[in-house]
C-alpha cells in the first residue's frame, strides 16, 4: 500500500468520523438524552422571555390577539420579535403602547417568515453553556404536513443569537404543536406517526420508541390509528395543565351551547365556503378517544367546550399560554366572542384554580391556530 493511499484512507476515516460526530451532536452533543433533551414544560413557571414573529401583511388578523397578549404580560416578561429585514420600524408602529420598549428585542432575518412561532421548535431548558436549545425537525418532505418555507427561521434566529440560542435537529418530522409536555412526561398522538411514516417508522410503536429514545423519559401516545383523535396539533384539542390534569375539548358541550347547526360567519381560507360546526359522531368520537387514552395513562381528565369546524379549525380553549407566577396560575385563553362558550370556558379554568386572561382569537382562528400557536416560550422562571 503506497503512502498516498494510506494518507487517502486516513483522511477518509477522519472525514467519516467527523460526519458521524456531527450527526450525533444534533441530538446528543456532550451528555445523555436525559440530560440534554429535557423539553420545557408548557404550564409550569413564569414567562421570562417569549418569542413571537411579526408579519406586517397579517396585521388585520394578528392585531387583536397580539395586543391583548402583550398588554397582559407581567412587567418582568421580555419579548423577542423576529421580523424580516427592514420590517423593524413597522413593528415599532404596530406595538403602539402595548409593552415597554426596553422589554422588547427585535431580530431581523433574511428568510421567509410565517406567524406561527410555537410550531417551529421545541424549547429545551438551558444547556450546559447557558444557551437555550431549540429542537427542530429535518427539512420537511412532501406530505409531512409542515410549512417548508418556515424551516429556515430557527437556524437563522440561532445564527443571529449564537451566544443565547442553539438549534438542534432531531430525526423526526414535527411541529412543536404535535407535543404536550409536563415536567415528567411527553404526550404525542397518532398524527405525529402519520407525519413520520416516510422516515422509516412503519408502525406507531416505532415512533413511540424513537420518541422515548430522543427525550429520555416516559412518552404517552394517544390513538393507535390515524383518525382516532382530532387531526391537528394537540393543543387544538387538549392541554396538560400540570403533571396530573389534562384538559380535553368537549364537542357535546359545545353543541349544547351553540346548537347543532352553528355557523360562526367566517369562511374557510382554503375553500372560501362558510364555516359550519362539525358535531358528527366521528368528530365527537375523536375527542372522546383522546380523553379516554389520557385517563388510561393516569391523567385526571377535565372536559371543556369546543366547536370543531373541520380537521384544522376549532374554537379551541385549550390552545393557550400558561404560567405560574407569585403563587398564581395564569391561563391566557383564546376568546371567541360567543358569550355562552367563553363563560363556560372561564368557569372550567377557574374551577381548577386558574386565573383567566381572555385573549382575542376571533380574527385568527380561521387560520387554524390561536394564541398558543403564536407564542413560543424561550425561558421560564
Amino acid at each position: 500500500m503506497t503512502g498516498h493511499v494510506r494518507i487517502g484512507m486516513l483522511v477518509g476515516l477522519i472525514v467519516s468520523a467527523m460526519v458521524l460526530l456531527a450527526r450525533a451532536r444534533h441530538i446528543n452533543p456532550e451528555s445523555s438524552p436525559q440530560e440534554t433533551l429535557r423539553v420545557m414544560p408548557e404550564a409550569q413557571g413564569g414567562l421570562d422571555e417569549v418569542l413571537m414573529h411579526y408579519v406586517p401583511e397579517l396585521d388585520d388578523v394578528l392585531a387583536p390577539t397580539y395586543h391583548d397578549f402583550l398588554r397582559s404580560l407581567d412587567e418582568r416578561t421580555h419579548v423577542t420579535f423576529v421580523v424580516r429585514r427592514g420590517d423593524g420600524r413597522r413593528l415599532e408602529a404596530f406595538l403602539a403602547n402595548d409593552i415597554a420598549r426596553e422589554r422588547v428585542r427585535v431580530v431581523e432575518v433574511d428568510v421567509p417568515l410565517g406567524a406561527w412561532s410555537k410550531d417551529r421548535a421545541l424549547v429545551l431548558r438551558a444547556v450546559h453553556d447557558g444557551r437555550t436549545g431549540l429542537l427542530i425537525p429535518p427539512r420537511p418532505r412532501a406530505g409531512e404536513g409542515s410549512r417548508p418555507a418556515d424551516w429556515d427561521i430557527v437556524p437563522a434566529l440561532a445564527s443571529a443569537m449564537p451566544h443565547e440560542l442553539m438549534a438542534r435537529e432531531i430525526p423526526m418530522a414535527f411541529d412543536a404543536g404535535d407535543f404536550a409536555v409536563t415536567s415528567g412526561r411527553v404526550v404525542i398522538d397518532v398524527n405525529l406517526y402519520a407525519r413520520n411514516r416516510s422516515r422509516g417508522m412503519k408502525t406507531p410503536s416505532d415512533l413511540l420508541e424513537r420518541a422515548q429514545a430522543v427525550f429520555g423519559r416516559d412518552v404517552v401516545m394517544l390513538g393507535t390509528d390515524v383518525g382516532d383523535v382530532p387531526q391537528h396539533h394537540m393543543s387544538m384539542y387538549m392541554a396538560l395543565l400540570d403533571d396530573e390534569t389534562a384538559l380535553v375539548g368537549d364537542p357535546r358541550a359545545g353543541r349544547t351551547l351553540v346548537g347543532g347547526d352553528y355557523a360562526p360567519g367566517e369562511t374557510s381560507p382554503e375553500t372560501g365556503l362558510p364555516l359550519r360546526a362539525d358535531f358528527s359522531l366521528t368528530m365527537i368520537a375523536r375527542f372522546d378517544r383522546a380523553a379516554a387514552d389520557l385517563a388510561a395513562a393516569g391523567f385526571r381528565v377535565v372536559r371543556i367546550p369546543t366547536v370543531p369546524f373541520d380537521d384544522k379549525t376549532y374554537f379551541a380553549y385549550t390552545n393557550g399560554v400558561y404560567e405560574t407566577r407569585d403563587g398564581r396560575r395564569i391561563a391566557r385563553v383564546p376568546w371567541f366572542d360567543v358569550k355562552a362558550l367563553d363563560d363556560e370556558a372561564r368557569r372550567v379554568y377557574e374551577s381548577l384554580g386558574w386565573s383567566v386572561i381572555p385573549i382575542a382569537a376571533r380574527a385568527i382562528y380561521p387560520q387554524h391556530g390561536t394564541i398558543g400557536c403564536l407564542v413560543n416560550v424561550l425561558r421560564r422562571t
